[in-house]
């Protein structure tokens, strides 16, 4: 290797910024223990130096290590004493989980990754205040029926399970189920005025059904999502009663569009009423607005008022 000119060397090359350490440091506690058991020495005086030495290229010349140089003890940063923790930036379980609270008592939560797989945990989110939630509405495409409800006798919690469309099919569609689709959709347009573009024959042929803005739930899953809110007793004890809706994240649709229904009879005003206050709140996070199409305000509308005298 080739030497480099003094000009090409970093600094620390040409001259250190750092002095060597003159004095001992004993990182070992058996040497500094046989280190204190020494009596103390008094330091000698220091010689005096002739200034004139000092241009001579003479310098101190000490004897001995002054006693108060000389560490009595062990230094502070090498003690045994435990480091406090680290804290790391984990998100809080309210925070990944978009946890929302729509009115008091009734909260809007994706659920856990755990469960999303298949995997069965207890639940890690808490209500305002810290509680645990009484009640739970939990939408998958994993569960085994369409509406189904358990109850804890241990514990008193009560589950509603409504069971969601999958999306994503595994299998592409055919060029059938295609011209079937866009059909459809064809009709449709043609009922309410409205001429397809090339970009809308896009969004049909490619839509899986959240980008649409209109919920996979039927009728009577919006009806038992409606009448288990009300068996819960929030509307009468929302101190007592905690609400938690679950969903997964590719289905924040259908988690509003279940408990629009008792938020609309419950606040007395329509569903697109109170759609609208929910998307122009500054309190309610964006990834929850915007989610219901007025199409489906108006699906939701009707269902709301089945068996209501």
């Amino acid at each position: 290797m080739k030497d480099l000119p003094s000009s090409a060397l970093p600094c620390s090359a040409t001259r250190s910024r750092f002095r060597p350490i003159s004095l001992p440091v004993y990182l070992d506690s058996k040497a500094a223990a046989k280190r204190q058991a020494r009596p103390p020495v008094d330091s000698p005086p220091i010689s005096p130096v002739d200034p004139p030495s000092l241009r001579s290229g003479g310098g101190f010349h000490i004897s001995a290590i002054p006693r108060l140089l000389r560490p009595a003890a062990r230094p502070p940063l090498l003690s045994k004493q435990p480091m406090p923790p680290i804290p790391y930036p984990h998100p809080k379980a309210n925070e990944s989980r978009c946890c929302q609270m729509l009115i008091h008592g009734l909260f809007v939560a994706f659920e856990d990754d755990y469960t999303s797989y298949g995997e069965s945990r207890p639940e890690d989110l808490r209500a305002d205040g810290g509680r645990p939630f009484t009640h739970f509405i939990s939408l998958s495409t994993l569960h085994n029926s369409a509406i189904s409800q358990t109850s804890d006798r241990r514990t008193g919690t009560r589950r509603l399970k409504l069971r969601l469309p999958r999306l994503y099919s595994p299998e592409p569609p055919t060029p059938e189920e295609l011209e079937d689709k866009v059909a459809a959709a064809r009709e449709a347009a043609a009922a309410e005025g409205i001429i397809l573009t090339q970009d809308d024959y896009y969004d049909i042929v490619f839509d899986e059904g959240e980008g649409s803005r209109f919920t996979g739930l039927e009728a009577l899953q919006l009806l038992a999502a409606r009448d288990f809110l009300y068996a819960s007793g929030l509307n009468v004890d929302p101190d007592r009663v905690r609400v938690l809706v679950t969903t997964p994240r590719d289905h924040r649709t259908d988690a509003i569009a279940a408990v629009m229904g008792y938020l609309s009879l419950e606040l007395g005003v329509r569903v697109a009423k109170v759609l609208k206050t929910q998307d122009t709140h500054p309190r309610v996070l964006a990834i929850w607005k915007d989610t219901i199409s007025e199409e489906c305000a108006r699906f939701l509308e009707e269902v709301s008022h089945v068996g209501c005298d």
